[in-house]
């Protein structure tokens, strides 16, 4: 009596679960991580964009990098800086970028001022960007989120 089509679908469908385990453990752990960016990578680079399309202008590149910058902001959360930067930019005309995109300029100006890009964007509500805190450190200006 031949076998019924519904478990020969099933056996093929272990095979090939079972198959897939066993490449995925052959590859070097994180070989798929330098596959594709983080989120946070993501955001960092479109942050960039942004920067250099509607900040560059009157900031120069990297002009916000440096001890003034993490001394200003040094304890204080992503949620203030991206506030502070939607009221007053771009000088002629503040709040006219969306969220997103002035979340993306400070995950750039973050990373620009030593703090490492995670694999997580910044969250894209006040309430979680009030729980990122920009920490610099002399020696090694990390940020604690």
């Amino acid at each position: 009596m031949p076998t019924p089509f519904i478990p020969r679908l099933r056996l093929a469908a272990l095979v090939a679960f079972v198959f897939g385990l066993a490449a995925a453990r052959a590859q070097p752990a994180g070989a798929q991580d330098h596959a594709l960016p983080s989120a946070a990578a993501k955001q960092v680079e479109l942050g960039e964009q942004w920067f250099r399309a509607a900040c560059a202008e009157c900031h120069a590149i990297g002009g916000l990098s440096n001890a003034d910058f993490r001394l200003k902001w040094s304890g204080r959360s992503a949620f203030e800086l991206i506030e502070s930067i939607r009221s007053t930019m771009p000088e002629s005309a503040p709040g006219s970028l969306t969220q997103g995109t002035y979340i993306a300029v400070v995950a750039y100006l973050m990373r620009t001022n030593g703090m490492p890009v995670g694999t997580t964007a910044l969250p894209a509500d006040s309430a979680g960007l009030a729980t990122v805190r920009l920490s610099f450190t002399p020696a090694s200006s990390t940020l604690r989120r």
